[in-house]
Protein backbone atom coordinates (compact mmCIF):
# COMPACT_ATOMS: atom_id res chain seq x y z
CA UNK A 1 0.00 0.00 0.00
CA UNK A 2 0.94 3.14 -0.57
CA UNK A 3 1.04 6.96 1.56
CA UNK A 4 1.21 10.02 -0.25
CA UNK A 5 2.22 13.40 1.16
CA UNK A 6 0.45 16.62 -0.18
CA UNK A 7 3.70 17.91 -1.33
CA UNK A 8 5.61 16.60 -3.85
CA UNK A 9 6.18 12.35 -4.37
CA UNK A 10 5.96 11.70 -0.71
CA UNK A 11 3.11 9.40 0.13
CA UNK A 12 -0.46 10.97 0.76
CA UNK A 13 -2.44 9.38 3.57
CA UNK A 14 -5.12 7.16 1.09
CA UNK A 15 -8.07 8.12 3.58
CA UNK A 16 -11.42 8.04 2.31
CA UNK A 17 -14.95 9.90 2.22
CA UNK A 18 -18.72 9.07 3.17
CA UNK A 19 -20.91 9.98 0.92
CA UNK A 20 -24.56 9.41 1.29
CA UNK A 21 -25.58 9.57 -2.22
CA UNK A 22 -22.08 7.82 -4.12
CA UNK A 23 -23.61 6.78 -7.39
CA UNK A 24 -25.91 10.62 -8.19
CA UNK A 25 -25.82 13.56 -6.31
CA UNK A 26 -26.60 14.31 -3.03
CA UNK A 27 -26.88 17.25 -0.66
CA UNK A 28 -24.01 18.70 1.83
CA UNK A 29 -24.06 21.37 4.26
CA UNK A 30 -24.58 24.94 2.72
CA UNK A 31 -21.32 27.00 2.67
CA UNK A 32 -21.59 31.36 3.05
CA UNK A 33 -22.78 31.26 -1.02
CA UNK A 34 -25.47 28.20 -0.74
CA UNK A 35 -25.99 24.81 -0.55
CA UNK A 36 -23.12 22.52 -2.09
CA UNK A 37 -24.67 19.78 -4.55
CA UNK A 38 -22.77 16.67 -4.97
CA UNK A 39 -22.36 15.84 -8.87
CA UNK A 40 -20.26 12.75 -10.66
CA UNK A 41 -20.00 14.12 -13.85
CA UNK A 42 -20.24 18.10 -15.54
CA UNK A 43 -22.32 18.15 -18.45
CA UNK A 44 -21.12 16.52 -21.84
CA UNK A 45 -18.72 18.76 -24.00
CA UNK A 46 -20.57 19.30 -27.29
CA UNK A 47 -17.66 19.59 -29.47
CA UNK A 48 -13.49 20.50 -29.74
CA UNK A 49 -11.41 22.97 -28.83
CA UNK A 50 -8.03 24.26 -29.41
CA UNK A 51 -6.32 24.23 -26.03
CA UNK A 52 -7.36 23.68 -22.87
CA UNK A 53 -5.02 25.25 -19.40
CA UNK A 54 -4.99 23.60 -16.96
CA UNK A 55 -3.48 24.58 -13.45
CA UNK A 56 -1.91 22.26 -10.67
CA UNK A 57 -1.98 23.56 -7.46
CA UNK A 58 0.38 20.93 -6.46
CA UNK A 59 3.15 21.89 -8.53
CA UNK A 60 5.33 20.59 -11.22
CA UNK A 61 5.63 16.76 -11.18
CA UNK A 62 8.76 15.00 -10.42
CA UNK A 63 8.24 11.93 -13.04
CA UNK A 64 5.46 11.26 -14.88
CA UNK A 65 6.44 7.26 -14.99
CA UNK A 66 3.70 5.44 -13.48
CA UNK A 67 6.04 3.29 -11.55
CA UNK A 68 7.04 6.73 -9.43
CA UNK A 69 3.80 8.28 -10.07
CA UNK A 70 2.70 9.12 -6.35
CA UNK A 71 1.24 13.03 -6.27
CA UNK A 72 -2.07 14.75 -7.19
CA UNK A 73 0.07 16.26 -9.58
CA UNK A 74 1.80 13.55 -11.24
CA UNK A 75 -1.63 11.04 -11.26
CA UNK A 76 -3.79 14.29 -12.38
CA UNK A 77 -1.53 14.60 -15.71
CA UNK A 78 0.03 10.98 -15.91
CA UNK A 79 -3.19 9.10 -16.34
CA UNK A 80 -4.02 11.08 -19.44
CA UNK A 81 -1.06 9.39 -20.69
CA UNK A 82 -0.18 5.80 -19.28
CA UNK A 83 -3.77 3.83 -19.31
CA UNK A 84 -4.30 1.55 -16.81
CA UNK A 85 -5.92 -1.93 -17.55
CA UNK A 86 -9.18 -1.34 -16.06
CA UNK A 87 -10.55 2.28 -15.61
CA UNK A 88 -12.25 3.28 -12.58
CA UNK A 89 -15.44 5.48 -13.10
CA UNK A 90 -17.07 8.29 -11.77
CA UNK A 91 -19.38 6.01 -9.15
CA UNK A 92 -15.53 4.35 -8.14
CA UNK A 93 -16.67 1.28 -10.37
CA UNK A 94 -14.18 -0.54 -12.78
CA UNK A 95 -14.84 -1.28 -16.31
CA UNK A 96 -12.80 -2.50 -18.78
CA UNK A 97 -9.53 -0.53 -20.07
CA UNK A 98 -6.28 -1.67 -22.11
CA UNK A 99 -7.61 -5.23 -20.78
CA UNK A 100 -11.04 -6.22 -21.55
CA UNK A 101 -11.36 -8.45 -19.40
CA UNK A 102 -9.59 -9.53 -16.12
CA UNK A 103 -10.73 -12.92 -14.49
CA UNK A 104 -9.84 -14.19 -11.44
CA UNK A 105 -8.95 -17.93 -12.73
CA UNK A 106 -8.56 -19.81 -8.96
CA UNK A 107 -7.88 -18.08 -5.78
CA UNK A 108 -3.92 -17.65 -6.72
CA UNK A 109 -4.29 -17.05 -10.71
CA UNK A 110 -5.43 -13.64 -12.20
CA UNK A 111 -5.55 -14.37 -16.34
CA UNK A 112 -5.89 -10.57 -18.12
CA UNK A 113 -7.27 -10.38 -21.36
CA UNK A 114 -5.59 -7.78 -23.78
CA UNK A 115 -7.59 -5.68 -26.07
CA UNK A 116 -7.01 -6.18 -29.39
CA UNK A 117 -6.11 -2.68 -31.62
CA UNK A 118 -4.45 -1.02 -29.38
CA UNK A 119 -1.16 1.17 -30.51
CA UNK A 120 1.24 2.80 -28.90
CA UNK A 121 1.99 7.02 -30.06
CA UNK A 122 4.64 5.36 -32.16
CA UNK A 123 2.07 3.38 -34.08
CA UNK A 124 3.26 -0.21 -32.80
CA UNK A 125 0.79 -2.41 -31.37
CA UNK A 126 0.02 -3.16 -27.55
CA UNK A 127 2.01 -6.72 -26.83
CA UNK A 128 1.09 -9.05 -23.67
CA UNK A 129 5.36 -8.73 -23.31
CA UNK A 130 4.84 -4.95 -22.77
CA UNK A 131 1.63 -5.71 -20.08
CA UNK A 132 4.34 -8.38 -18.60
CA UNK A 133 7.39 -5.31 -18.29
CA UNK A 134 4.68 -2.96 -17.07
CA UNK A 135 3.53 -4.49 -14.17
CA UNK A 136 7.03 -6.75 -13.22
CA UNK A 137 8.76 -3.50 -12.99
CA UNK A 138 6.42 -2.82 -9.99
CA UNK A 139 8.48 -5.92 -8.79
CA UNK A 140 11.92 -4.46 -8.74
CA UNK A 141 13.48 -3.30 -5.58
CA UNK A 142 15.92 -0.88 -7.43
CA UNK A 143 13.00 0.84 -8.84
CA UNK A 144 11.27 1.33 -5.40
CA UNK A 145 7.77 1.51 -7.54
CA UNK A 146 5.02 3.19 -5.38
CA UNK A 147 3.35 0.53 -6.24
CA UNK A 148 5.51 -2.15 -4.77
CA UNK A 149 2.93 -3.11 -2.14
CA UNK A 150 0.43 -4.39 -4.46
CA UNK A 151 2.75 -6.91 -5.99
CA UNK A 152 3.93 -8.13 -2.68
CA UNK A 153 2.23 -11.72 -2.88
CA UNK A 154 2.76 -12.63 -6.49
CA UNK A 155 5.01 -14.81 -7.50
CA UNK A 156 5.12 -14.78 -11.89
CA UNK A 157 3.97 -12.83 -14.27
CA UNK A 158 4.32 -14.47 -18.02
CA UNK A 159 2.43 -13.95 -21.30
CA UNK A 160 0.31 -17.15 -22.01
CA UNK A 161 -0.34 -15.84 -25.65
CA UNK A 162 -0.50 -13.10 -27.47
CA UNK A 163 -3.01 -10.43 -25.95
CA UNK A 164 -2.87 -12.81 -22.41
CA UNK A 165 -1.12 -12.30 -19.53
CA UNK A 166 -1.49 -14.89 -16.20
CA UNK A 167 -0.28 -13.50 -12.27
CA UNK A 168 0.18 -15.89 -9.84
CA UNK A 169 0.58 -15.68 -5.78
CA UNK A 170 1.92 -17.37 -3.41
CA UNK A 171 -1.18 -16.61 -1.21
CA UNK A 172 -5.14 -15.03 -2.77
CA UNK A 173 -4.92 -11.52 -3.35
CA UNK A 174 -8.48 -9.84 -3.74
CA UNK A 175 -7.63 -6.43 -3.78
CA UNK A 176 -4.99 -7.21 -6.24
CA UNK A 177 -7.72 -6.88 -9.56
CA UNK A 178 -9.07 -3.40 -8.05
CA UNK A 179 -5.67 -1.87 -8.22
CA UNK A 180 -5.22 -2.33 -11.75
CA UNK A 181 -8.14 0.35 -11.95
CA UNK A 182 -5.15 2.81 -10.91
CA UNK A 183 -1.39 3.76 -11.45
CA UNK A 184 -0.49 0.07 -10.43
CA UNK A 185 -1.96 -1.41 -13.86
CA UNK A 186 -0.80 1.30 -15.64
CA UNK A 187 0.85 -0.20 -19.21
CA UNK A 188 3.97 1.65 -20.75
CA UNK A 189 6.13 0.30 -23.74
CA UNK A 190 9.03 -1.50 -22.90
CA UNK A 191 10.95 -0.83 -25.79
CA UNK A 192 11.16 2.86 -25.29
CA UNK A 193 11.67 2.54 -21.24
CA UNK A 194 14.43 0.24 -21.61
CA UNK A 195 16.33 2.57 -24.04
CA UNK A 196 15.40 5.86 -21.91
CA UNK A 197 16.62 3.93 -18.82
CA UNK A 198 16.49 6.21 -15.71
CA UNK A 199 15.28 9.25 -17.57
CA UNK A 200 12.08 7.22 -18.54
CA UNK A 201 9.03 9.91 -17.35
CA UNK A 202 11.10 12.98 -17.32
CA UNK A 203 11.20 16.11 -19.14
CA UNK A 204 14.00 15.07 -20.54
CA UNK A 205 13.39 11.16 -21.05
CA UNK A 206 10.03 11.69 -22.69
CA UNK A 207 7.35 8.60 -22.57
CA UNK A 208 5.73 6.00 -24.71
CA UNK A 209 2.61 4.64 -23.96
CA UNK A 210 -1.34 4.43 -25.23
CA UNK A 211 -3.24 6.79 -24.05
CA UNK A 212 -5.73 9.59 -25.61
CA UNK A 213 -2.72 12.42 -25.03
CA UNK A 214 0.69 11.68 -25.74
CA UNK A 215 3.39 14.00 -24.25
CA UNK A 216 4.35 17.00 -26.05
CA UNK A 217 6.62 19.73 -24.27
CA UNK A 218 7.75 19.61 -21.04
CA UNK A 219 9.24 23.15 -20.44
CA UNK A 220 10.34 23.13 -16.77
CA UNK A 221 8.91 25.39 -13.88
CA UNK A 222 5.86 26.83 -16.49
CA UNK A 223 4.20 23.84 -18.20
CA UNK A 224 3.32 20.50 -19.04
CA UNK A 225 1.72 20.22 -22.67
CA UNK A 226 0.04 16.93 -23.83
CA UNK A 227 -1.00 16.97 -27.75
CA UNK A 228 -3.58 14.69 -28.67
CA UNK A 229 -2.93 11.45 -30.11
CA UNK A 230 -5.16 10.87 -33.12
CA UNK A 231 -5.14 6.88 -33.64
CA UNK A 232 -6.62 6.56 -29.86
CA UNK A 233 -7.82 3.24 -29.82
CA UNK A 234 -11.28 4.09 -28.41
CA UNK A 235 -12.90 6.59 -30.66
CA UNK A 236 -15.62 7.14 -28.40
CA UNK A 237 -13.31 8.76 -25.99
CA UNK A 238 -11.02 10.32 -28.33
CA UNK A 239 -9.54 13.63 -26.89
CA UNK A 240 -11.74 16.67 -27.67
CA UNK A 241 -9.27 19.17 -27.34
CA UNK A 242 -5.73 19.38 -29.70
CA UNK A 243 -3.72 20.59 -26.91
CA UNK A 244 -4.19 20.54 -23.11
CA UNK A 245 -1.28 22.25 -21.21
CA UNK A 246 -0.81 22.08 -17.56
CA UNK A 247 0.30 24.85 -15.70
CA UNK A 248 2.36 24.95 -11.86
CA UNK A 249 0.26 27.38 -9.85
CA UNK A 250 0.89 26.63 -6.15
CA UNK A 251 -0.46 30.29 -5.10
CA UNK A 252 -3.92 30.23 -3.92
CA UNK A 253 -4.25 33.85 -4.57
CA UNK A 254 -2.84 33.86 -7.91
CA UNK A 255 -4.86 30.47 -8.95
CA UNK A 256 -8.44 32.31 -7.87
CA UNK A 257 -7.43 35.46 -10.00
CA UNK A 258 -5.99 32.82 -13.01
CA UNK A 259 -9.50 31.15 -12.87
CA UNK A 260 -11.90 33.92 -11.93
CA UNK A 261 -10.37 35.80 -15.20
CA UNK A 262 -10.28 33.13 -17.86
CA UNK A 263 -6.54 32.80 -18.02
CA UNK A 264 -6.98 28.88 -16.70
CA UNK A 265 -9.58 27.25 -17.73
CA UNK A 266 -10.27 24.75 -14.96
CA UNK A 267 -9.14 23.06 -12.09
CA UNK A 268 -9.26 19.83 -9.40
CA UNK A 269 -8.29 20.83 -5.68
CA UNK A 270 -10.17 24.55 -6.30
CA UNK A 271 -8.87 26.35 -2.89
CA UNK A 272 -10.96 25.67 -0.16
CA UNK A 273 -10.38 29.63 0.53
CA UNK A 274 -11.94 30.90 -2.96
CA UNK A 275 -14.94 28.99 -2.53
CA UNK A 276 -17.26 31.33 -2.01
CA UNK A 277 -15.74 33.48 -4.78
CA UNK A 278 -15.70 30.67 -7.20
CA UNK A 279 -19.81 30.22 -6.26
CA UNK A 280 -20.09 33.48 -7.19
CA UNK A 281 -18.15 33.69 -10.48
CA UNK A 282 -19.91 34.22 -13.68
CA UNK A 283 -16.91 33.44 -15.47
CA UNK A 284 -17.66 29.75 -14.75
CA UNK A 285 -19.23 27.03 -12.37
CA UNK A 286 -17.30 24.99 -8.92
CA UNK A 287 -18.71 21.63 -9.01
CA UNK A 288 -18.55 19.24 -6.05
CA UNK A 289 -18.31 15.49 -6.56
CA UNK A 290 -17.78 12.71 -4.47
CA UNK A 291 -14.18 11.87 -3.71
CA UNK A 292 -11.94 9.87 -1.35
CA UNK A 293 -9.88 12.53 0.28
CA UNK A 294 -9.42 13.44 3.72
CA UNK A 295 -7.91 15.59 6.37
CA UNK A 296 -6.74 13.64 9.72
CA UNK A 297 -4.06 13.41 12.37
CA UNK A 298 -1.69 10.65 11.57
CA UNK A 299 0.45 8.96 14.97
CA UNK A 300 3.73 8.52 14.15
CA UNK A 301 5.43 7.72 17.32
CA UNK A 302 6.16 4.28 19.06
CA UNK A 303 6.76 5.73 22.23
CA UNK A 304 5.03 8.51 24.19
CA UNK A 305 1.72 9.88 24.37
CA UNK A 306 0.21 9.28 20.15
CA UNK A 307 1.15 6.09 20.73
CA UNK A 308 -1.14 5.36 23.64
CA UNK A 309 -5.06 4.47 21.64
CA UNK A 310 -6.46 6.29 24.68
CA UNK A 311 -4.76 9.41 24.15
CA UNK A 312 -5.89 9.05 20.57
CA UNK A 313 -8.83 8.36 21.39
CA UNK A 314 -9.00 11.54 23.66
CA UNK A 315 -7.54 14.40 20.69
CA UNK A 316 -10.76 12.08 18.34
CA UNK A 317 -13.02 13.16 21.23
CA UNK A 318 -11.72 16.38 22.06
CA UNK A 319 -12.54 17.74 18.03
CA UNK A 320 -15.45 18.65 16.93
CA UNK A 321 -15.78 17.36 13.49
CA UNK A 322 -18.95 19.22 12.31
CA UNK A 323 -17.32 22.59 13.38
CA UNK A 324 -14.40 21.59 11.62
CA UNK A 325 -15.84 21.20 8.00
CA UNK A 326 -17.55 24.14 8.51
CA UNK A 327 -14.61 26.51 9.17
CA UNK A 328 -11.44 24.29 7.09
CA UNK A 329 -13.58 22.96 4.51
CA UNK A 330 -16.35 25.69 4.36
CA UNK A 331 -18.90 22.96 4.18
CA UNK A 332 -17.37 21.22 1.66
CA UNK A 333 -17.31 17.98 3.30
CA UNK A 334 -18.22 15.72 6.29
CA UNK A 335 -17.32 13.79 8.83
CA UNK A 336 -15.79 10.10 8.61
CA UNK A 337 -15.50 7.47 11.12
CA UNK A 338 -12.62 5.77 10.03
CA UNK A 339 -9.98 5.84 7.52
CA UNK A 340 -11.65 3.53 5.11
CA UNK A 341 -14.20 5.29 2.95
CA UNK A 342 -17.49 3.68 2.40
CA UNK A 343 -16.87 4.69 -1.57
CA UNK A 344 -13.96 2.27 -1.44
CA UNK A 345 -16.97 -0.69 -1.15
CA UNK A 346 -19.76 0.54 -3.19
CA UNK A 347 -19.40 -1.63 -6.48
CA UNK A 348 -18.84 -4.56 -4.18
CA UNK A 349 -21.46 -7.68 -4.27
CA UNK A 350 -20.70 -7.36 -0.26
CA UNK A 351 -21.87 -3.53 -0.04
CA UNK A 352 -24.33 -4.23 2.70
CA UNK A 353 -22.13 -6.42 5.08
CA UNK A 354 -19.28 -3.14 4.75
CA UNK A 355 -22.36 -0.55 5.00
CA UNK A 356 -23.74 -2.46 8.46
CA UNK A 357 -20.19 -2.79 9.56
CA UNK A 358 -18.76 1.15 9.33
CA UNK A 359 -22.32 1.71 10.23
CA UNK A 360 -21.98 0.04 13.81
CA UNK A 361 -18.49 2.29 14.50
CA UNK A 362 -18.94 4.40 17.17
CA UNK A 363 -20.16 8.07 15.92
CA UNK A 364 -17.67 10.75 17.22
CA UNK A 365 -18.27 13.70 14.79
CA UNK A 366 -19.28 15.99 17.96
CA UNK A 367 -16.58 16.74 20.78
CA UNK A 368 -17.46 15.02 23.90
CA UNK A 369 -14.51 16.81 26.25
CA UNK A 370 -15.48 15.17 29.57
CA UNK A 371 -15.14 11.41 27.69
CA UNK A 372 -11.65 12.98 26.30
CA UNK A 373 -10.60 13.95 29.87
CA UNK A 374 -11.18 10.48 31.32
CA UNK A 375 -9.38 8.71 28.40
CA UNK A 376 -5.90 11.30 29.53
CA UNK A 377 -6.87 10.75 32.93
CA UNK A 378 -6.46 6.41 32.28
CA UNK A 379 -3.80 6.86 30.58
CA UNK A 380 -1.87 8.63 32.91
CA UNK A 381 0.85 9.91 30.44
CA UNK A 382 4.55 9.96 31.11
CA UNK A 383 4.29 13.62 29.16
CA UNK A 384 1.47 15.80 28.45
CA UNK A 385 3.28 17.31 25.35
CA UNK A 386 2.78 16.62 22.14
CA UNK A 387 4.35 17.75 18.22
CA UNK A 388 2.26 18.30 15.69
CA UNK A 389 4.04 18.41 12.47
CA UNK A 390 2.69 20.47 9.09
CA UNK A 391 3.92 21.42 5.83
CA UNK A 392 5.04 25.09 5.66
CA UNK A 393 2.71 27.24 3.37
CA UNK A 394 0.00 24.82 3.49
CA UNK A 395 -2.71 27.05 5.49
CA UNK A 396 -5.82 24.52 5.57
CA UNK A 397 -3.37 21.79 7.42
CA UNK A 398 -1.77 24.74 9.76
CA UNK A 399 -5.18 25.54 10.71
CA UNK A 400 -6.39 21.72 11.12
CA UNK A 401 -3.25 21.44 13.60
CA UNK A 402 -4.69 24.59 15.65
CA UNK A 403 -7.73 23.00 16.22
CA UNK A 404 -6.04 20.39 17.25
CA UNK A 405 -4.08 22.74 19.54
CA UNK A 406 -6.73 24.11 21.15
CA UNK A 407 -9.00 21.07 21.76
CA UNK A 408 -5.82 19.26 23.53
CA UNK A 409 -5.39 22.10 25.76
CA UNK A 410 -9.28 21.85 27.02
CA UNK A 411 -8.05 17.84 28.04
CA UNK A 412 -5.29 18.64 29.82
CA UNK A 413 -2.50 18.39 26.62
CA UNK A 414 -0.21 20.76 25.36
CA UNK A 415 0.68 20.47 21.36
CA UNK A 416 3.28 22.56 19.71
CA UNK A 417 3.07 23.23 15.77
CA UNK A 418 6.16 22.58 14.03
CA UNK A 419 6.07 23.53 10.27
CA UNK A 420 8.28 21.74 8.32
CA UNK A 421 9.89 22.62 4.97
CA UNK A 422 7.79 20.27 2.18
CA UNK A 423 11.04 18.33 1.46
CA UNK A 424 11.35 17.55 5.10
CA UNK A 425 7.72 16.91 5.67
CA UNK A 426 7.58 14.56 2.89
CA UNK A 427 10.53 12.98 4.10
CA UNK A 428 8.91 11.73 7.25
CA UNK A 429 6.63 9.29 5.43
CA UNK A 430 10.53 7.19 4.50
CA UNK A 431 12.53 7.85 7.17
CA UNK A 432 12.55 7.40 10.47
CA UNK A 433 14.99 9.30 12.12
CA UNK A 434 13.29 12.40 10.74
CA UNK A 435 9.78 11.52 12.58
CA UNK A 436 12.04 12.07 16.12
CA UNK A 437 10.52 13.90 18.38
CA UNK A 438 7.57 14.70 16.34
CA UNK A 439 4.57 13.02 17.96
CA UNK A 440 1.43 13.10 14.99
CA UNK A 441 1.09 14.89 11.44
CA UNK A 442 -1.60 16.52 10.17
CA UNK A 443 -1.72 15.74 6.36
CA UNK A 444 -4.11 14.93 3.62
CA UNK A 445 -4.23 12.33 1.32
CA UNK A 446 -6.85 10.30 -1.12
CA UNK A 447 -7.91 6.22 -1.85
CA UNK A 448 -7.23 6.10 -5.77
CA UNK A 449 -8.64 2.72 -6.36
CA UNK A 450 -11.81 0.72 -5.34
CA UNK A 451 -11.57 -2.06 -2.43
CA UNK A 452 -12.14 -2.10 1.43
CA UNK A 453 -8.38 -3.97 1.83
CA UNK A 454 -6.57 -1.15 -0.28
CA UNK A 455 -5.35 0.60 2.78
CA UNK A 456 -6.07 -0.80 6.16
CA UNK A 457 -3.08 -3.69 5.75
CA UNK A 458 -0.26 -1.08 5.31
CA UNK A 459 -1.24 0.07 8.94
CA UNK A 460 -2.41 -2.64 11.11
CA UNK A 461 0.29 -5.39 10.57
CA UNK A 462 3.16 -5.71 12.48
CA UNK A 463 6.15 -4.44 10.26
CA UNK A 464 4.32 -2.81 7.79
CA UNK A 465 5.60 0.37 6.17
CA UNK A 466 3.11 2.68 7.76
CA UNK A 467 2.35 1.01 10.95
CA UNK A 468 4.14 3.91 13.21
CA UNK A 469 3.28 3.29 16.77
CA UNK A 470 3.97 -0.53 16.53
CA UNK A 471 0.12 -1.58 16.89
CA UNK A 472 -0.46 -5.50 17.30
CA UNK A 473 -3.82 -7.02 17.69
CA UNK A 474 -3.83 -11.06 16.65
CA UNK A 475 -7.20 -10.57 16.40
CA UNK A 476 -7.13 -8.31 13.97
CA UNK A 477 -3.83 -9.53 11.97
CA UNK A 478 -6.22 -13.13 11.53
CA UNK A 479 -9.37 -11.40 10.69
CA UNK A 480 -7.59 -9.03 7.93
CA UNK A 481 -5.29 -11.58 7.09
CA UNK A 482 -8.42 -13.91 6.21
CA UNK A 483 -10.07 -10.83 3.96
CA UNK A 484 -7.16 -10.50 1.94
CA UNK A 485 -6.92 -14.21 0.64
CA UNK A 486 -10.57 -14.92 0.56
CA UNK A 487 -12.16 -14.91 -2.81
CA UNK A 488 -15.92 -15.49 -1.07
CA UNK A 489 -16.61 -11.46 -1.38
CA UNK A 490 -19.29 -11.92 1.83
CA UNK A 491 -16.72 -14.09 3.88
CA UNK A 492 -13.63 -11.40 2.84
CA UNK A 493 -16.44 -8.38 3.84
CA UNK A 494 -17.21 -9.83 6.95
CA UNK A 495 -13.60 -10.73 8.31
CA UNK A 496 -12.97 -7.07 7.49
CA UNK A 497 -15.40 -5.47 9.42
CA UNK A 498 -14.75 -7.76 12.23
CA UNK A 499 -10.93 -6.44 12.53
CA UNK A 500 -12.28 -2.95 11.68
CA UNK A 501 -14.61 -3.04 14.80
CA UNK A 502 -11.24 -3.40 16.20
CA UNK A 503 -8.85 -1.49 14.78
CA UNK A 504 -11.10 1.40 13.93
CA UNK A 505 -11.77 2.81 17.42
CA UNK A 506 -7.92 2.19 18.02
CA UNK A 507 -7.49 5.63 16.07
CA UNK A 508 -4.18 4.63 13.94
CA UNK A 509 -5.16 7.68 12.08
CA UNK A 510 -7.61 10.29 13.68
CA UNK A 511 -9.44 11.16 10.49
CA UNK A 512 -11.16 14.84 10.90
CA UNK A 513 -13.59 14.70 7.97
CA UNK A 514 -14.05 13.79 4.16
CA UNK A 515 -13.13 16.42 1.60
CA UNK A 516 -15.34 16.84 -1.15
CA UNK A 517 -13.83 17.31 -4.73
CA UNK A 518 -13.79 20.73 -5.90
CA UNK A 519 -13.64 21.07 -10.11
CA UNK A 520 -13.71 24.34 -11.45
CA UNK A 521 -14.42 24.93 -15.09
CA UNK A 522 -14.34 28.15 -16.93
CA UNK A 523 -18.17 28.50 -19.13
CA UNK A 524 -16.05 27.65 -22.90
CA UNK A 525 -15.61 24.28 -21.43
CA UNK A 526 -17.28 21.02 -20.08
CA UNK A 527 -17.06 17.11 -19.45
CA UNK A 528 -14.61 16.77 -16.86
CA UNK A 529 -15.94 14.36 -14.21
CA UNK A 530 -16.55 16.09 -10.96
CA UNK A 531 -16.31 12.96 -9.00
CA UNK A 532 -12.42 11.99 -7.52
CA UNK A 533 -12.02 9.42 -10.05
CA UNK A 534 -10.35 11.89 -12.22
CA UNK A 535 -7.03 10.38 -10.11
CA UNK A 536 -7.09 7.08 -11.93
CA UNK A 537 -8.44 7.69 -15.11
CA UNK A 538 -7.94 9.53 -18.42
CA UNK A 539 -10.59 12.29 -17.94
CA UNK A 540 -9.03 15.18 -20.03
CA UNK A 541 -9.90 13.22 -23.00
CA UNK A 542 -13.68 14.59 -22.05
CA UNK A 543 -12.98 18.20 -22.15
CA UNK A 544 -14.48 19.98 -24.86
CA UNK A 545 -16.80 23.41 -25.93
CA UNK A 546 -19.49 23.58 -23.64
Amino acid sequence: MTLRSVHKSAIALLLGLSLTACSGSGQAPATGAGAIELVETTPAATGDVDTVTWALPSGEPASLDPARTGDYSANTVGTNLCESLLRLEPDFSTSPGLASAVTQKDPTTVVITLRDGVTFWDGSPLTAGDVVYSLKRNMDPKLASYAAHVYASVTTIEATGPLEVTVKFKTPDVQFIPDLAGVPGSIIQEKFATKAGQAFGTASGGLMCTGPFQLGTWTSGQKISLKRYDAYWDTARKAKAATFDFVFLTDSSTLTSALLSGEVDGVYGAPVGSIAALQRSEAGTLYFGPSTETVSLGAVAAEGPAADPKIRQALDLAIDKTSFVTSVLKGAGEPLKTFTPPLAWQGSPAKDVYDAGYAALPDTSKADLEAAKKLVAEAAPSRTDLVIATPAGDQSLLQTATIAQAAAGQIGLTVTIKQLQPAEFAGLFYDPALRTGIDLIATTGYLEVPGALYYAPGFVFSGAPFNWTNYANPEVTANLGAAVSETDPAVSAQKFVAAQAIFGPAKLQITLAGSYNRLYLNKRITGAPASFNYISTAWAALVGAA
